[in-house]
């Protein structure tokens, strides 16, 4: 076939992609030259065929996107810190040992799973969306209590309250506003 490379030349690009050196990869491929000056030269000119460039960047690429993780590799690390199952290696005064993801970084993870899951029923929505207008209800009264330094801010944030608490009497009377 045409479009196949002939063993030595994929020997040659393998051994450049490990190395960078044309000559050298040349010489390692099996070719024999008289003069490295000359392996060189060969090495120069097989870079520069089509099959031989093709065949070298496609490898770059696959080995760039080895580095890369995939969906699944993500969501199977999530699942394992939150279940508790992933173990971490900490040194202590007895030698090495393995312990489970503390709490606080479980949760973390069952938040980041839960932001890839598709939410496409209503009830699982209006319960979001109640959770979220109850912790900004519950962060707002807590920075009215920690701030006390101005009328203004006390208005605008009863108004804010206000609002938050309507919100969550029309999501909790079933009309998923």
């Amino acid at each position: 076939m045409k479009n196949k490379l002939t063993v030595k030349q994929k020997k040659f690009a393998d051994e450049y992609i490990k190395t960078g050196n044309a000559t050298q990869s040349y010489l390692d491929a099996g070719y024999s030259m008289k003069s490295k000056n000359g392996a060189g030269v060969e090495g120069q000119k097989l870079l520069r065929k089509p099959k031989v460039k093709d065949y070298i960047d496609k490898r770059m690429k696959d080995i760039e996107d080895a580095k890369i993780p995939k969906q699944k590799e993500v969501l199977e690390f999530l699942g394992g810190v939150m279940r508790g199952t992933l173990k971490i290696t900490v040194e202590t005064d007895e030698g090495p040992e393995e312990i489970p993801p503390n709490w606080k970084n479980r949760i973390d993870a069952a938040k980041e799973l839960l932001k890839r899951m598709p939410m496409d029923d209503p009830l699982t929505q209006a319960q979001l969306r109640k959770l979220n207008a109850e912790a900004t209800l519950a962060e707002s009264r807590t920075n009215e209590s920690q701030d006390k330094s101005g009328r203004m801010r006390k208005l605008i944030s009863k108004k804010s309250d206000k609002q938050l608490e309507e919100m969550i009497k029309s999501i909790e009377g079933g009309d998923g506003k």
